[in-house]
């Protein structure tokens, strides 16, 4: 799931992902203009992420399970937190 953000140059970014149940889900951070190339990678470093924004644009903030619990129709209920400063 992508969670779309509109942010300012310079702006303090908080996003943080609480697991309520079920499989973990995941979430990545990616810059205005990018589709796959992600700023913050939830997998490898964890379930928040604070910074302060390089550009002015929409950020996306993409949800996800690992290829391999979603291909099981696994799923993780959640709460994702975002704000900005």
């Amino acid at each position: 799931r992508d969670y779309l953000i509109n942010i300012k140059k310079g702006q303090q970014l908080k996003f943080r992902l609480v697991t309520t149940s079920g499989r973990t889900p995941y979430f990545n951070v990616m810059e205005p203009g990018e589709e796959y190339e992600a700023l913050y990678n939830g997998s490898i470093n964890g379930n928040q992420y604070e910074g302060v924004s390089k550009k002015s644009g929409v950020y996306t903030a993409r949800v996800y399970l690992m290829r391999s619990a979603a291909r099981r129709n696994e799923i993780g209920t959640y709460r994702f937190e975002v704000s900005t400063e």
